[in-house]
């Protein structure tokens, strides 16, 4: 397992100062700086901080520094929420959150669109105390009828990768395991998992790792465990018992990619048994792309691989927004099909499971011949239509 990672400093809300959460980090961190705060305002926290309230100038020096920096907070009642695409050309079916951390990844991975979604507004890894709360909110959703009902815990953060000090996986698995129709889906890349494997999960928590090919990963997912590391974790996971799934995403067509996701594909399905695998290849948000030359810890093979991206849509003018949307910025729709073209006839090689891709458009699906009736994408419990 990849060591495990500790905050250069922790600030912690007054509120859950002796929470067991709160505990559990202070004792797991023995001579790490730590302030108090007595309220959940972000300028509090970073004035408290003197990591943040020191930081360089640049965008790259502030999310680097913020990734030090832990505030441990108070539940606020908006832990469990619904997430659906705005953007109606993007496919990508609704599901719920549960948001036990927020910004929740001290892993710097070149192209997460975190790095701009909470940067500037929360700059630190925030995680929730108070899991009995959080329970009450979950239960509330439960309770509005039969069906199975899936909560995403890896839409803002690392699902895993802070089980070490928040112990949050070992609350919510065996409650999960407990319900009749609440489920569990846990987004990974860390190996961060000895502390699950005996848990009661009852099949009502499903994992899946973010797999990259080995070299890709290397170049720029700095911080997160190597490929290797993730598939044996993936595999003990799966032996004990819990349903498995991959997200292998984002291809990145360096020089000789197909000759490299053949060999990570193949890897895959040597040691694990993936139910499902969705697919992407990079994509941006028009400011995060703006940016490429300097919010890039990898230095520039990344800015020269994707330089010649375009938008993925047509503008389109969207109610309460001021402006037209072009979407996301990728590759070409032709270098897109082609590369899901390339990557799922290397999956078919081994396997039958379900295959989708991740915010794609209605013309991608269609051409790589994928259902959109049937979008069996890793965080969906069954399927969502899509036509």
């Amino acid at each position: 397992m990849s060591a495990q990672w500790k905050p250069s400093e922790i600030i912690i809300h007054r509120k859950v100062e002796n929470d067991p959460v709160t505990q559990s980090i202070i004792s797991q961190c023995e001579g790490i700086p730590i302030k108090f705060v007595s309220d959940a305002n972000s300028k509090s926290v970073v004035q408290a901080s003197e990591i943040l309230s020191s930081s360089g100038d640049t965008m790259l020096d502030k999310i680097l520094a913020g990734k030090q920096v832990l505030f441990v907070s108070p539940a606020t009642g908006g832990e469990v929420d619904r997430f659906e695409m705005k953007d109606d050309r993007m496919l990508c079916p609704h599901f719920q959150r549960l948001k036990y951390a927020m910004n929740g990844c001290f892993y710097q991975c070149d192209w997460c669109y975190l790095k701009l979604t909470y940067r500037t507004v929360r700059p630190f890894i925030t995680v929730k105390a108070e899991y009995d709360r959080i329970i009450e909110q979950i239960e509330k959703k439960l309770n509005n009828g039969s069906e199975p009902q899936f909560f995403n815990s890896g839409e803002f953060a690392d699902s895993l990768s802070l089980e070490h000090l928040t112990g949050a996986a070992r609350r919510f698995i065996p409650w999960f395991g407990t319900t009749e129709n609440g489920y569990l889906f846990m987004l990974t890349k860390s190996d961060n998992v000895d502390e699950i494997l005996n848990l009661q999960h009852n099949g009502h928590t499903i994992i899946a790792w973010s797999m990259n090919n080995e070299l890709v990963s290397r170049k720029f997912e700095t911080g997160a465990p190597s490929f290797e590391h993730r598939l044996n974790a993936a595999h003990r996971v799966q032996e004990a018992g819990y349903p498995l799934r991959v997200r292998l995403d984002p291809i990145v067509p360096l020089n000789g990619w197909q000759e490299a996701y053949a060999e990570t594909i193949a890897a895959i399905f040597e040691k694990v048994r993936p139910e499902r695998i969705t697919l992407g290849t990079l994509r941006f948000e028009d400011g995060f792309y703006k940016m490429r030359d300097s919010i890039f810890k990898s230095g520039p093979e990344l800015p020269a691989i994707i330089k010649d991206m375009q938008p993925m849509f047509e503008p389109k003018l969207y109610p309460g927004k001021k402006r037209p949307s072009v979407g996301k910025l990728s590759f070409s729709e032709g270098k897109r099909v082609e590369i899901f073209n390339y990557a799922i006839n290397e999956i078919r090689k081994y396997s039958d499971c379900k295959i989708a891709l991740c915010k794609e458009s209605a013309n991608v699906w269609d051409a790589v011949d994928l259902n959109r009736s049937e979008c069996s994408c890793v965080c969906q419990f069954d399927f969502a239509d899509m036509t």
